[in-house]
């Protein structure tokens, strides 16, 4: 009976960390050219750290605060057609070129903003 018990706990704790982890759909991009809109809080470690991490690469984004109503609606309808469960979430939530992700890595965020201005760029 414990061994059950276990299996169950890291079943469901590895569809909790998938669920959380995978990219979900693309939703319509809020620019025609690429961009990174972090969505976030002030007090929140892990959005102060992506915010850090994006200043020093030194590339544009805008930091939305989900404390504001009207921007926790927005990020909401956003994170419902894409997929992604609004029940219960970790900030910061990413959006760069429409792909929503949560509390993802710089790199990845940095890849996909790089290969939509190289796109853009027509080098793709």
């Amino acid at each position: 009976m414990k061994n059950l018990i276990i299996i169950v706990i890291v079943v469901i704790a590895g569809y909790k960390a998938w669920e959380q982890l995978s990219p979900g759909k693309s939703v319509s991009p809020l620019e025609s050219r690429s961009y990174i809109a972090v969505y976030g809080r002030d007090n929140c470690g892990w959005t102060q750290r992506a915010l850090k991490e994006l200043a020093r690469s030194g590339v544009n984004y805008k930091y939305y605060v989900v404390d504001h109503s009207p921007v926790a609606e927005q990020l909401h309808a956003r994170m419902e057609q894409s997929g992604i469960s609004t029940r219960r979430y970790n900030l910061p939530v990413i959006d760069v070129n429409g792909e929503l992700m949560v509390r993802p890595e710089l790199g990845v965020v940095m890849e996909k903003y790089k290969n939509k201005l190289y796109e853009q760029a027509g080098y793709r």
